[in-house]
C-alpha cells in the first residue's frame, strides 16, 4: 500500500463526506452532516479562503483519508480514516500536518472532542500521540482534549 499526502482543497470535499460515512467508528452519513451544516457547498468556500485546512491521505489518487481544522480556532475539526486503512499511521500522519499547519498559522494550543470512553478507539489514540484530557465536556459527552505548540522559545 503506497499512500500520499497532500494538503486538501475545496475539490476534496465530495469525497472526504463519502469517506466519512465509510469509517468503521463514529460514522456519519452525508445526510447526517448536511443536517449539521457540512455540505460541500458550506465547506467550499471555507476551504478556499483558508478559514478551514486540513489534509488527505490518498492512495492511487483515491482519499482514503482526512483531517481538518478551523485556523482561526485552532479546534481539530474531523479526522477520518476509511474502514480497512486504519493501524498504518494514516491518521496520525493527517492529525500532525494539519495541527503543524494551524500552529504555523499562529495558533499556541489546539483543541478537540473525543470520546471519553475508553473502549472507542478515538479515547486512546488522541492521548497516544500526546493529546491532553482536560476533565471538560461538550455537549454531547465528549471530552475536550488539547495539543499546545512544543516549538522552542528561540527570543531571550
Amino acid at each position: 500500500m503506497k499512500i500520499e499526502f497532500r494538503q486538501a482543497t475545496n475539490q476534496d470535499i465530495d469525497r472526504c463526506i463519502e469517506v466519512r460515512g465509510l469509517t468503521s467508528d463514529n460514522q456519519f452519513t452525508k445526510n447526517d452532516l448536511a443536517a449539521i451544516g457540512v455540505t460541500a457547498v458550506s465547506w467550499s468556500p471555507l476551504i478556499e479562503n483558508s478559514e478551514i485546512i486540513g489534509a488527505v491521505a490518498l492512495e492511487k489518487n483515491i482519499i482514503v483519508g482526512f483531517c481538518f481544522g478551523g485556523s482561526a480556532t485552532g479546534e481539530i475539526l474531523v479526522l477520518a480514516v476509511l474502514s480497512g486503512y486504519e493501524k498504518f499511521g494514516i491518521g496520525k500522519e493527517l492529525l500532525s500536518s494539519t495541527s503543524n499547519q494551524l500552529f504555523t498559522m499562529g495558533n499556541e494550543e489546539l483543541y478537540l472532542a473525543a470520546s471519553a470512553t475508553p473502549v472507542v478507539r478515538s479515547y486512546g489514540f488522541y492521548r497516544h500521540v500526546g493529546w491532553q484530557p482536560t476533565s471538560t465536556y461538550n455537549d454531547d459527552g465528549d471530552e475536550i482534549l488539547t495539543l499546545k505548540n512544543k516549538r522552542l522559545n528561540t527570543e531571550n
